[in-house]
């Protein structure tokens, strides 16, 4: 569930943005949204401070298939962390997360 619907019972096209960006944590990572109370945005987010730890958020079952597939996911990750941006304003417009999908490699 997005966030801010959470609290002011609104949809959002920010709010859009970030279950979007929910939706490709958990196709990324392999986790549901939410397991044992944490939050998937939340966590990624945490571990996205340090680009090192990039790592530790995809699912290797995938990642680890091929160079490509990985790049092409931290990619993605960086799209996705983007769209889960903890203040609205700070997340990019729908059209632009497609252009940034489409431009993905």
């Amino acid at each position: 569930m997005v966030a801010e619907y959470a609290y002011t019972m609104r949809l959002t096209m920010t709010g859009n943005v970030y279950s979007f960006g929910v939706i490709l944590l958990e196709l990324l990572t392999g986790k549901p949204s939410v397991s044992d109370g944490i939050e998937l945005a939340k966590w990624a987010l945490s571990l996205s401070a340090r680009p090192d730890q990039w790592e530790q958020i995809l699912d290797t079952r995938v990642s680890g298939t091929s160079i490509a597939v990985h790049s092409q996911m931290l990619s993605v990750l960086n799209i996705a962390l983007a769209c889960v941006a903890f203040s609205p304003d700070a997340r990019p417009k729908m059209r632009n997360v497609l252009r940034m999908l489409f431009n993905s490699k």
